[in-house]
Parts: structure tokens; C-alpha cells; sequence
């Protein structure tokens, strides 16, 4: 009988929370797609809140330590040893590993999940970038497989470690606490939210390009107003949950546009989706693509995107979206999609229809063939 193990703690980043939402998916989804014999293991560190799987296949383990000690224990091979003969997969680089004889039995795959380590490393700080990298380097030496969420990451990491660093593309899907919940109506409501807004993620700054979103909007003034989700972005106020009632709006609205430009502090994950069930459009202008779980999200509430062309979004989007690599062409392509009759309506079916191809059953069904195949 084999038990794949699933880590819950992921990479102490700006995304630790969504990744955390993500390994309880995949962990539900493995143990429902385990084949006859198998089941599903959640790992996780003491002092979270023990989730409430509905698999009798899945069980939880609690390891004696906290996820805060994780990145440095971690780092020691030694570590690694109770999870010898198992078989292991991380949404994260952060995962135990050490060299084993080809006998052992022990099959571990690792997913990175972006490239800003190495595109732009000044996002995550200087020494989170190097502790992702030194992660990432020991996955690439130890690790059985290497997943990725897109082509475009797999690319970096060959870039990077060699070309002929074999990778495999793990398709990722939303985080089901990124879907509306039954009260979105009221969130929005309470946020004092217009009837019709576009939304994004973005910050002020070269790497967050805020600023093309208000070019736009001044040079278009049918542009619909515009919705800033804040504590998901580098740029952002903190998604640690003890940061966040202390955490201040950090969005400065131009005055030009005040009563254009709404701001809303993310508190738990499902805001994000309360916020994109009433989305006409996603913007994405960012110079740098992380996951894309609010890009999955967004598609999986049929909200079409507008983004700046970073490869791994593309990817993600392919034909429910538009894109421009410049201020100028980002402007004139959203206003092109508001203006321009059935251009939106005819997004918004491609959106609907490209989530489809999103989903965490199909993502288990994919590492458990992973794991058949090592």
C-alpha cells in the first residue's frame, strides 16, 4: 500500500497563506483520485489549525515542530530520515531532502512554483530570494522530479540549472477559499463597492505598474471604475494574519481619481473572491507573475484578463484575455475590451471555458501518474 505524503507548511513568501489554501485542496484531491490500495498523508506543523477532511483515505500528521523553525531545520539533511521509503510532494521548494541510494523506495517531487527568485528577487527581499534558491538548488539535486505550474517557469529553472534539467508541468487550480462565499453580496456591500468595477492586484512601482491601470483611466473616463485588492502582492500590506489589523491601506489614490478607485484589504482569502464574482475584468500590468492562483481564480469566476504579457501568465490566460508590454498599448487594449461591443461578453465565455482546464482532481490524478512512473 502506498501513501503519497502531502507538506502543508509551504515557503515562508507573500503567498505562504494561498499556498497552505492550496496543499489542503491537492491533499482532499489526492486521497479522492488514490488508486486501489493508496491513500494520502497531510503533514503539517504544530500549532495550526488542524483541517477537517471529509477522505477516510487522508489522514493528518502533526510534526513537534512549528512551521516558523521548518525553514532552518529543513535545511539539514538529517531531517529528512522519517520520511525515508515515503512518498513526498511539496507545493513549495521548502521540503526535507537528502541523497538516497537508488533502493530506498523513497520518491519525492517538488513543485516551484514562480521565478521571481531570479527575475526579480528585490520582490521577495534579498535573503527570502536566496533562502527560495537554496531550496529550489536542493530540490534540483535531490528531488526525484521537479514540477512546475507553467512552460515559462520550467524555462527559468533551465536557464538557470541546465537545459537538460528534466520538468514536468503540474498544472495548479484556484484554492477553493478563493471562491465566492455566500456573503459576497454583503463584503462588497460593506466595502461600499460600485455595481460594476474592474479589479487588480497590482501596486505602485517598476514592478507593480499601478500607474498604467490610472493612465488609463484618465485617458478614458468610460473606463469602469477600478477595484485595488491589497495583502497579495509584494508590494502590499502583510498576509500574515497577526500583521493585518495593523496593517494600514498602503494604495495612495491620485486625486484625480478618488471616488474612480476603491482599495480593499484582503482579511481572509475568500474576500478574494467576493470581489471577483462582481469583476468585469482582472488587471494585471505586473512586471513579474507569482503562482497565478488570483489570475486562476478570477478565470474560474469567467472574469477575463488584461495583463502586461509576462510569459507565465500568458500561459495561464492563453485566449481569455489581452495583453500589452507597454503603458500605452496597456490602455488602449483594456479600453479597446470595455468599448468595443461583444469584445467583453465574448472574453467572458473564453474565461469560463479556459477554467475548465483548471482543477485539483486533475492535478492529483497528474502526481499520482508522476509517482507510477518514477
Amino acid at each position: 500500500m502506498a501513501t503519497l505524503t502531502l507538506i502543508a507548511d509551504p515557503f515562508p513568501d507573500w503567498e505562504a497563506e494561498s499556498h497552505a489554501a492550496a496543499a489542503r485542496d491537492l491533499a482532499q484531491a489526492v486521497a479522492e483520485t488514490a488508486p486501489r490500495g493508496c491513500s494520502a498523508r497531510y503533514l503539517m506543523a504544530r500549532g495550526g489549525d488542524t483541517p477537517q477532511f471529509t477522505s477516510p483515505r487522508l489522514a493528518t500528521e502533526v510534526l513537534p515542530l512549528r512551521s516558523s523553525m521548518l525553514p532552518l531545520v529543513w535545511q539539514n539533511g538529517a531531517t529528512a530520515r522519517p520520511l525515508d521509503g515515503e512518498f513526498v510532494h511539496a507545493l513549495t521548494p521548502m521540503m526535507p531532502l537528502r541523497s538516497r541510494g537508488d533502493d530506498d523506495g523513497s520518491q519525492t517531487s517538488v513543485t516551484i512554483p514562480h521565478s521571481i527568485a531570479w527575475d526579480a528577487p528585490a520582490l521577495l527581499g534579498n535573503s527570502q530570494a536566496r533562502l527560495f534558491r537554496s531550496f529550489a538548488r536542493r530540490a534540483v539535486k535531490l528531488a526525484d522530479v521537479i514540477l512546475t505550474p507553467t512552460h515559462a517557469t520550467a524555462r527559468v529553472l533551465q536557464q538557470q540549472y541546465g537545459s537538460d534539467l528534466p520538468i514536468q508541468v503540474f498544472p495548479l487550480a484556484p484554492p477553493s477559499e478563493f471562491s465566492a462565499p455566500e456573503d459576497a453580496a454583503e463584503r462588497r456591500a460593506a466595502w461600499g463597492l460600485p455595481e460594476r468595477y474592474a479589479a487588480t492586484t497590482a501596486r505602485l512601482g517598476e514592478h507593480g505598474r499601478l500607474e498604467w491601470v490610472f493612465d488609463a483611466m484618465r485617458n478614458d473616463h468610460a473606463l469602469p471604475p477600478l477595484v485595488v485588492l491589497e495583502g497579495l502582492d509584494p508590494h502590499g500590506a502583510p498576509t500574515r494574519e497577526k500583521d493585518r489589523d495593523a496593517a494600514a491601506l498602503t494604495t495612495e489614490i491620485p486625486q484625480d481619481l478618488v471616488g474612480r478607485v476603491h482599495t480593499v484589504r484582503v482579511t481572509q482569502l475568500s474576500d478574494v473572491g467576493a470581489v471577483c464574482a462582481n469583476a468585469v475584468v482582472l488587471l494585471q500590468p505586473q512586471a513579474f507573475a507569482g503562482t497565478g492562483y488570483v489570475v486562476l481564480a478570477a478565470l474560474n469566476a469567467a472574469v477575463p484578463v488584461v495583463h502586461a504579457g509576462h510569459p507565465a501568465t500568458e500561459e495561464l490566460v492563453l485566449d481569455a484575455g489581452v495583453s500589452a508590454d507597454t503603458a500605452e498599448g496597456f490602455a488602449r487594449e483594456y479600453s479597446t475590451l470595455i468599448g468595443q461591443s461583444g469584445a467583453l461578453p465574448t472574453l467572458t465565455v473564453l474565461a469560463c471555458d479556459r477554467s475548465r482546464g483548471f482543477s485539483w482532481r486533475a492535478s492529483a490524478w497528474q502526481l499520482w501518474e508522476t509517482h507510477a512512473n518514477l
